[in-house]
């Protein structure tokens, strides 16, 4: 399989290696985007691959141990020509593809889609891709995410370029805020990501219009606002820990992911990118920060791990919920309860009353649940009518979690009027437990849960066990 080169390679090349982002290590963020792409797509491998001279190199994956191959081997040196994206449902049908290493052998490439990963100027540097050992057709929702996916990438890589761009016009006039005041006023206003001077006790010096659109507040507001006013009370204190080490010099720069509250009290997740500016005798003269809006990625999070219905975490969420909880459980050396929540005559009440009315209840249970669980505690929908609940920080025994669970049962069993039409639901609980350090795996304590669900069932209903 011949490598193809695009038109006007030199240039693409020169792009890429601007971003001076080859062979760094891997960042949060992109790696991120590729496990959603893994999980939302259901492929075995996401890569975000740099399509380089010789090679492509890997700055984030999933599934994949290799960090590198040969740029003739690479599907992504195909789809970097593509206008939009390159999908090959079954590569040993296809003539460009089918020869291949890596589908004759490892890792057995039968289906790849790519999306390419464009500089501000349209250069292909690389592409987000998703590959199965098995062939398939994407749907047009699945192909829409990628691009989304994609597009998050491509800002993320157009942000460094500004930012590299915004290095080498320091490094030739030694401070972009020395050179021409009507030359830094253009690309400070005309910049896509917002960017602001901040003074050293957080209050905006300067700000841009694409910043000003992220917040909604004008110019003249926020200067007589500080960024501690406006930050989400939730990411303050790692912000402001951040900036701390940043002020005194343990480190140069800092990038972190934190929610803003804009001016109609909505928030908004932002990327922000922390430098600092000293005076000739090195003292803080300000900060410079650049802020991209992520909001639109971390719907996409949001959406891919709670249920539409409820707004409750799913399935999926649970996965890495329960065992981050059992590690806390660990360090803290207080029990765990996992409660496996069934409602009973759910079927009844759906083919009595409609799937409507159905939909009702499960998104009043799902309140009522919530009404009686801590903060701290985690509310799951399973699937159908049944919930999982974690509980942490409960105290040596059953009897707690019992009381818990009796609760449960008494807000569920509420009358509830849906249309006029009065209903009434109960369930059953079983419950499990997680001693500290005694290693039960998640998958175990969601068995015995159920065991104990069922007996509840077989009891009579409306009962918890054990």
């Amino acid at each position: 399989m011949k490598s193809p080169t695009p038109s006007f390679e030199q240039q693409r090349l020169e792009a890429l290696h601007l971003l001076e982002v080859l062979d760094t290590p891997p960042e949060v963020a992109l790696d991120r985007i590729t496990r959603l792409v893994a999980q939302v797509l259901n492929v075995p491998i996401a890569l975000i691959s740099l399509v380089d001279q010789d090679r492509q190199w890997f700055k984030s994956r999933v599934g994949l141990e290799a960090v590198e191959l040969p740029r003739e081997l690479a599907f992504c040196a195909h789809a970097i020509l593509e206008a939009t994206e390159l999908v090959v449902p079954d590569a040993i049908e296809d003539a460009r593809f089918c020869n291949s290493q890596l589908v004759t052998g490892d890792p057995h490439v039968r289906f790849y889609a790519g999306v390419p990963i464009r500089t501000s100027q349209g250069f292909a540097v690389g592409t987000l891709c998703a590959i199965d050992a098995r062939p398939r057709i994407l749907t047009p929702d699945e192909l829409s995410i990628l691009h989304d996916l994609a597009e998050i990438v491509s800002r993320e890589m157009q942000l460094r370029e500004n930012l590299m761009l915004t290095r080498i016009q320091k490094n030739r006039s030694e401070a972009m805020f020395q050179a021409s005041e009507a030359g830094y006023r253009s690309m400070f206003e005309l910049a896509s990501v917002g960017i602001a001077l901040v003074a050293p006790d957080g209050g905006w010096i300067s700000v841009n219009a694409a910043l000003c659109d992220v917040l909604g507040y004008a110019p003249d507001e926020l200067k007589h606002l500080t960024f501690q006013d406006i930050t989400h009370p939730d990411d303050l204190d790692s912000d402001l820990e951040m900036l701390h080490q940043l002020s005194v010099g343990q480190i140069n720069s800092y990038q972190m992911e934190k929610r803003y509250l804009r001016k109609n009290g909505s928030s908004v997740w932002v990327n922000l990118s922390v430098t600092k500016k000293l005076s000739e005798a090195g003292e803080l003269e300000y900060f410079i920060s650049i802020i991209q809006n992520i909001q639109a990625r971390k719907e996409l999070e949001q959406e891919a791990r709670h249920d539409a219905l409820t707004g409750l975490h799913n399935r999926r969420a649970l996965d890495s919920l329960l065992p981050i909880a059992q590690a806390r459980a660990d360090r803290s050396r207080l029990q765990l309860a996992l409660m496996f929540i069934d409602l009973d005559g759910f079927k009844v009440i759906n083919d009595s009353y409609g799937h409507d009315a159905g939909d009702d209840l499960l998104r009043a249970v799902s309140t009522r649940l919530q009404s009686c669980i801590r903060r701290t505690d985690s509310l799951v929908r399973l699937a159908g009518d049944e919930f999982i609940v974690i509980l942490e920080g409960i105290t040596p025994g059953v009897e707690e979690a019992r009381e818990v669970a009796q609760k449960l049962l008494v807000a569920i069993a509420q009358p509830l009027t849906i249309k006029g039409d009065v209903i009434r639901c109960n369930a059953s609980i079983g419950f499990s437990m997680y001693e500290p350090g005694s290693g039960k795996a998640p998958d175990e304590l969601m068995r015995e849960a159920d065991r104990w669900m069922y007996k509840a069932k077989h009891l009579g209903k409306g009962q918890v066990m054990p």
